[in-house]
Formats: structure tokens, sequence, C-alpha cells
């Protein structure tokens, strides 16, 4: 695999243009690496907006509820208003609002590839007498909610694991289709196929990595030069 959500914070529309203007804090030691968050810090990134306009923030990607998350006075808050975003840079990185979150930029071009970086919340489950794990009544987890502002807690409680569920989206002829695999991949390029099959043998590409499927949209792109 290459990443629930019960609730839906609603920020006043206002807010995700009020933000930006709010002093930006430090970095906090005590959310490093949490498994649900993209990169290991929060950081300062650029946001811009479809007006044109460029701001920035301290962001980091929630991959769990697939939400941009920003720091602000040590709280940290929903980017809740995606539709009013053109882009966001995000630590060297691009990333492009859609439907269901914040898709990766990895190649532009003709044939664009992108990722979706989206993982769940699994239950640990309860030790049992050999050693092996129960999942019988498990409990759900539910993303904790604090105060009047919307601010989220991010951290996963004990118990739970965090296991990627990434997918690559490519976008041809404005169309986007999704694939995990060598056969969902080759469906997308029916007049390609004989070419692309030769060349996913010889290199032996691992469509669970990311530098290989970047290869492989690479040469793609050069078929339809």
């Amino acid at each position: 695999m290459i990443k629930t959500r019960i609730f839906k914070i609603q920020i006043i529309p206002a807010l995700i243009l009020v933000f930006f203007s709010l002093p930006l804090v430090a970095q906090t030691d005590s959310l490093i690496n949490l498994p649900n968050l993209l990169i290991p810090r929060f950081t300062k990134s650029v946001v811009k907006l479809k007006t044109g306009v460029i701001n920035t923030a301290i962001l980091n990607y929630n991959t769990v509820d697939q939400e941009m998350v920003f720091m602000q006075n040590k709280l940290f808050l929903v980017l809740n208003e995606p539709q009013l975003i053109d882009t966001v840079f995000l630590a060297n990185r691009t990333f492009v609002p859609f439907e269901k979150g914040f898709y990766e930029l990895l190649v532009k071009a003709p044939v664009t590839l992108f990722i979706q970086h989206k993982s769940y919340v699994e239950f640990e489950g309860y030790p049992t007498l050999y050693g092996a794990k129960s999942q019988t009544n498990a409990p759900s987890y539910v993303r904790q909610i604090y105060g009047a502002t919307g601010a989220i807690d991010l951290k996963i409680p004990a118990g739970f694991k965090v296991i990627d569920d990434s997918q690559f989206w490519i976008c041809k002829n404005n169309v986007m289709s999704v694939f995990e695999t060598k056969r969902q991949f080759l469906k997308i390029f029916p007049d390609k196929e004989n070419e692309l099959n030769k060349f996913i043998s010889k290199n032996n590409i691992d469509f669970k990595k990311g530098e290989d499927v970047i290869k492989l949209i690479n040469y793609c792109n050069e078929l339809y030069m």
C-alpha cells in the first residue's frame, strides 16, 4: 500500500483569509513524527489563493483526515475552505486541492501524476492468551475536537496505529484515473499498452514505489510527445 473521519469541522469562511495575517508560532517538538502527519514538523509554507494572492502559514498534512492543518497561537485548526486555494507549497512539495483532500503533484506534463496521501486508523486489539490480538468490541477512532474555535487534537489515542493507504492518480486529457496495479495502469493507456508493458518489465517497475511510478510516467510523456 502506498495513507476515518467522524466529525467535519466547519470553520467560518473568513478564517482561511484571517489566519495568514496572524503571527506565526514556533514549531512544537511534541508533534514531531506523529504517524498521521505527512512530514516530521509543521513548517512555514506558501499558500497561493485562486485570486492570485500569496500568503504564508505554518502547515502540515493530516493523512488520516486528509486535511491541511495550520498552527496558530499554539492551536491546530483545519484549513477548511480548499475551494479558495490554488496551490500549497509545503516542504518543497506542491499540493493541489481536490474533493477529497490535497493531492501532491509529482509530475506535471500532458500525463500528470499525483499521489493522494491517505491513511486509516486501526485498533491494535486486546492481547489474548497466546499473544494474538482480538478486534472484538474494538473502540472506534474519533478525532478529538475541543474549544469553540474548532481546534483539533492531532495525537492518535493509545492502542491505535496508522496504516498507510495512499494512492496514485493520473490526469490525462482532463480525466482523473486512480491505479494501484499494473493492470489498472495499462487500462488507462490502451493505445500504448505494448510499449508500456515492455518498459514495466524491463525496468522492474514496482507500483508501490513512488520513484518507480514517476519514472514510468516520465516515459509515458515521452511516448506522447
